[in-house]
């Protein structure tokens, strides 16, 4: 009689299933190991350029460049001075006779009562915008502040409450400075009790606008905070001068902070250069696109912009691709001409057509990446489609396997009852 105890069916049904699909199982999983590796280097290198696009993005503000410069003043009370980019070296001497204040009025004869009996409308008035105030739906000076402060047409007028010596008044404030945003008050339309309070407002603040001159040049401003005075320099007033002694502004160009920032071009560049040798040496499918970028990005390098190269700056570039600095060089250039690192990296240039590069790959519409993405999201479909197949394929062989070796072992038992029976 032969020994059936060990045939097991599902056993032998799964490794003949098992053999049916191993070639497609083995290319599949080949396939989905390298599409995986292609994939995982594509995020790395959109991070690396995104990361590097970003740490660019500071150093081309409209507002600021790879140039830092400095304000010093020979009165710290009287402004602070902020610089940008734009600003050139020189020294202006400012006279401040006047500084720029907003209009406050206090009304201490309007009360709580005579808001409650008043009737007509108010006119507030800013430049050429207003707001109507019903006073006939007023009760309270409360009310009041409520319907000016809350109006969705408020010309640019603040009403508050102050108390003194325990009386509640009402204060109107222009929210900003100089003789054209001053408030006006249209009192025709009110009840003659109403209109005469109103008409009769203290002045706390008047509405002036600043007075400043550079020599013989006289300039006034509705606001303390001169930005266009000088270009490049903004002034923050706080105080008049004394007599004869004008306040000395000297801007001049922040070798060490310029340094800074070109350090921090030059770190990010060879961040990325790191990041495309890992890439262009690893198996991942991706070398023709590293290849392509590494040749861009070492025609932009070495390229000139407005007239001027990399190496006027001290930036040179070694055997690897990797960028080094000498100060000295930086010093003497910026001594020279210290626009002239705006003009290279600025006002359209380096870093602009770098952003242009790093957009043709990054671009979610038309980028490079996002395309070789889409034929890699494609490839893992039809991958995915493939396993499902090789799943279904081995589905049916191992049931058909099973039912083959089941009634395989269930004739061998018959056969070995038979043969028992005849043995007796």
């Amino acid at each position: 009689m032969t020994d059936i105890s060990s045939l097991d069916p599902q056993t032998l049904a799964t490794q003949m299933a098992g053999y049916d699909i191993q070639a497609s199982q083995s290319a599949a999983t080949k396939q989905q190991s390298s599409l995986t590796t292609q994939s995982n280097n594509l995020s790395k290198l959109k991070t690396a350029l995104t990361t590097f696009r970003s740490s660019l993005a500071s150093l081309n503000s409209t507002t600021q460049g790879m140039l830092v410069n400095s304000a010093t003043t020979s009165q710290s009370t009287v402004a602070t001075v902020t610089t940008t980019s734009q600003a050139n070296r020189g020294t202006y001497s400012l006279s401040v006779s006047q500084l720029a204040s907003a209009q406050q009025t206090a009304y201490t004869g309007l009360t709580d009562e005579m808001v409650k009996q008043a009737s007509g409308s108010l006119t507030l008035a800013v430049q050429d915008k207003s707001i109507s105030i019903d006073m006939g739906k007023l009760t309270s000076l409360a009310d009041f502040a409520d319907a000016v402060n809350q109006a969705t047409d408020n010309p640019g007028v603040t009403a508050s409450l102050i108390k003194t010596d325990g009386k509640v008044q009402l204060m109107l404030s222009s929210d900003e400075s100089g003789i054209a945003n001053a408030l006006t008050l249209t009192t025709s339309q009110l009840d003659s009790q109403t209109a005469a309070a109103l008409n009769q407002g203290v002045e706390i603040s008047a509405a002036k606008d600043a007075k400043v001159s550079i020599g013989s040049l006289a300039f006034s401003s509705s606001s303390n905070k001169l930005d266009s005075l000088i270009e490049g320099v903004t002034i923050n007033l706080q105080t008049v001068t004394a007599a004869d002694t004008p306040l000395t502004l000297t801007v001049g160009t922040d070798t060490s902070g310029t340094q800074k920032n070109l350090q921090t071009f030059i770190d990010a560049y060879n961040s990325l250069r790191s990041v495309l040798d890992t890439q262009g040496s690893a198996t991942g499918g991706n070398d023709g696109l590293v290849s392509s970028l590494n040749t861009e990005l070492n025609s932009v390098i070495r390229g000139t912009a407005n007239g001027f190269d990399m190496t006027r700056f001290g930036v040179t570039s070694d055997k690897d691709g990797k960028l080094t600095l000498n100060s000295d060089t930086l010093k003497t250039q910026l001594g020279k001409n210290p626009q002239s690192i705006n003009q290279f990296f600025n006002s359209q240039g380096l870093l602009s057509t770098i952003d242009k590069s790093m957009n043709n790959y990054l671009s979610s519409s038309h980028g490079v990446l996002q395309s070789r993405q889409e034929v890699l999201d494609r490839q893992q479909s039809d991958i995915t489609d493939r396993q499902t197949k090789i799943t279904t394929r081995y589905n049916d062989a191992y049931n058909r396997y099973l039912t083959q070796f089941t009634k395989l072992k269930s004739a061998m038992q018959d056969m070995n009852n038979t043969l028992s029976s005849l043995l007796g």
